[in-house]
C-alpha cells in the first residue's frame, strides 16, 4: 500500500482547562510574553530539595500545568519548542539532546524521571517510541540542564527531565480537567477530554488522586492501493494516546511518607511514513517469474527477507 498526502493540514480548534486548585503562572517565560500581570514564584525540587526557582543555583526551566495549558503544550516535543538549547528527535526516537550532548549508542545523555523514578534506556540505536509521559495532570515539568551526573548518575551528562507529577494530599480535595477540540483542514477532526481528582480518606493520614485521559489526533492522508490507486483508506494516519494513573499517600507519622503511584500510558499510530511493504511484481528469471521490491517511505529499496 502506498499512502498519499492530502492537503497540509490547518489547525481550528479551542480548549478548555478548569481546575479546583492550580498552581500559578510562569515558572521560565523563554518566549517573552505571558498574560499573568503578576510573576509568580515556582518552587522546585531540581537539587533534591525544595527552594524557590530564582534561588537555584544551576540551569534549570520549568513549567507548571497552568503555564503548558496557557501554550498547548502536550508532550515534551512541545516543550523543546518552548526550551532554549533542547531538541528532541521526534522521527524515530525520543532521543532528547540537551546543549548538544545526544547518545545513538550505549549510555544516555539525558535523564528522564516520572517524580524520583527514572525510566530513560540504554541507545541502542533506536529507543521504543513514545517512553515519554504526556503533559497531563502534571505539577511541573522540570529541565535541568547537565552535567547533572552528581544528583542525577552517569546518564544525565547532557542534563535531566523530570515529570513531577500532582501528589495526592491527605488534607484537601482537589480536581483539574481539560478538553480540547478541533479540525484538521483536509482531514478529520482532533480532541481529547480528561479529568482528576484527590481527596483525604483519613484525615491527616491515608490520601489518593486518580486521573483519566484520552487523546485522538485526526489523519490527514489516504492510504490507496498502489496498482488500481482506488481508495483504501481516508484520512488512515490518525493516532490515538490513552493516560490512565492512581496514587495514594500515606503519612504513618510526621515527617514520614509513602506516596506509591502507577502509571499506564499507550499509543497507537495508524500508517505513520515510517513503513515498508513487499508488492510482487513479476520478472522473468530461470526459476521463477517473481521478486520482491519494498518501499519505505515511497523510496525502493532492498526487501528484506
Amino acid at each position: 500500500m502506498l499512502a498519499r498526502r492530502s492537503l497540509v493540514p490547518t489547525i481550528l480548534g479551542c480548549t478548555i482547562t478548569a481546575g479546583a486548585s492550580t498552581m500559578s503562572a510562569f515558572a521560565d517565560d523563554p518566549s517573552g510574553t505571558g498574560s499573568s500581570t503578576e510573576l509568580k514564584e515556582i518552587t522546585v525540587t531540581a537539587t533534591r530539595h525544595e527552594e524557590p526557582l530564582s534561588k537555584v543555583p544551576i540551569s534549570v526551566t520549568a513549567y507548571t500545568q497552568e503555564a503548558m495549558d496557557q501554550r498547548g503544550i502536550r508532550d515534551f516535543s512541545d516543550i523543546a519548542r518552548f526550551t532554549p538549547g533542547v531538541q528532541i528527535d521526534t522521527d524515530q526516537t525520543n532521543a532528547i539532546s540537551i546543549r548538544g550532548i545526544a547518545s545513538t549508542a550505549g549510555a544516555g545523555t539525558t535523564g528522564i524521571y516520572i517524580d524520583d523514578t527514572p525510566i530513560q534506556m540504554r541507545a541502542m540505536g533506536f529507543n521504543p517510541d513514545d517512553t515519554l509521559p504526556k503533559t497531563f495532570d502534571m505539577d511541573r515539568v522540570e529541565v535541568l540542564r547537565g552535567p547533572q551526573g552528581t544528583l542525577f548518575g552517569a546518564g544525565s551528562e547532557g542534563g535531566t527531565v523530570r515529570y513531577i507529577m500532582t501528589q495526592p494530599s491527605t488534607s484537601k480535595t482537589s480536581a483539574y480537567a481539560r478538553a480540547e477540540l478541533s479540525y484538521t483542514e483536509g482531514g478529520t477532526e482532533n480532541y481529547e477530554a480528561g479529568a482528576a481528582f484527590g481527596t483525604p480518606i483519613i484525615d491527616s493520614t491515608l490520601g489518593y488522586r486518580v486521573s483519566a485521559w484520552y487523546r485522538k489526533d485526526g489523519g490527514y492522508i489516504d492510504l490507496i492501493n498502489p496498482t488500481t490507486l482506488a481508495l483504501v483508506e481516508p484520512n488512515d494516519n490518525y493516532e490515538e494516546t490513552t493516560l490512565l494513573r492512581g496514587a495514594m499517600v500515606w503519612t504513618p507519622a510526621e515527617n514520614v511518607s509513602v506516596t506509591p503511584s502507577v502509571v499506564w500510558q499507550n499509543r497507537e499510530r495508524h500508517d505513520v511514513s515510517n513503513y515498508c511493504r513487499c508488492i510482487p511484481t513479476p520478472v522473468k528469471t530461470s526459476s521463477s517469474a517473481q521478486t520482491r521490491a519494498c518501499r519505505l517511505n515511497l523510496t525502493s529499496t532492498s526487501c528484506p527477507p
